[in-house]
């Protein structure tokens, strides 16, 4: 199943992508995230990790482009035999920005993510955090 997932808020593009392009504050927008592990804490294509929610659950990502100027990127994520792509972007919108999620995921999957990632996305594009 494909959906697509919008939010558009106060936050300059340029403050929402950076929230995107630094895991260290991923946890500051997304509330179903507690910490990022990697190698390095900046989005870069081939970058592997693992993104540690509720209860510790440790989800295993790869990221497999990154545009900072175009302010889009995609990973691939997993948890156990369950596999999804997620394309994200940030634009220029009246008053701020708006950001744009593509999951591609089983149906059940996108269904249980989508209320968790419509929250992140409307937290990433506030003017404060």
């Amino acid at each position: 199943m494909r959906a697509t997932i919008t939010a558009s808020g106060g936050a300059d593009p340029a403050v929402a992508w950076a929230r995107y392009e630094n895991l260290e504050l991923w946890s500051t927008w997304s509330p179903q995230i507690q910490e990022v592990i990697a190698a390095t804490h900046r989005l870069s294509p081939g970058l592997n990790g693992l993104v540690v929610g509720p209860l510790g659950v440790r989800v295993p990502f790869e990221v497999l482009a990154v545009d900072p100027e175009a302010m889009e990127w995609s990973w691939h994520v997993r948890l156990g035999p369950v596999h999804a792509r997620l394309d994200h972007v940030v634009r220029h919108a009246p008053g701020g920005c708006m950001t744009e999620v593509v999951i591609d995921a089983p149906a059940f999957a996108v269904v249980g993510y989508r209320p968790l990632a419509a929250l992140a996305l409307r937290r990433l594009v506030r003017r404060d955090l």
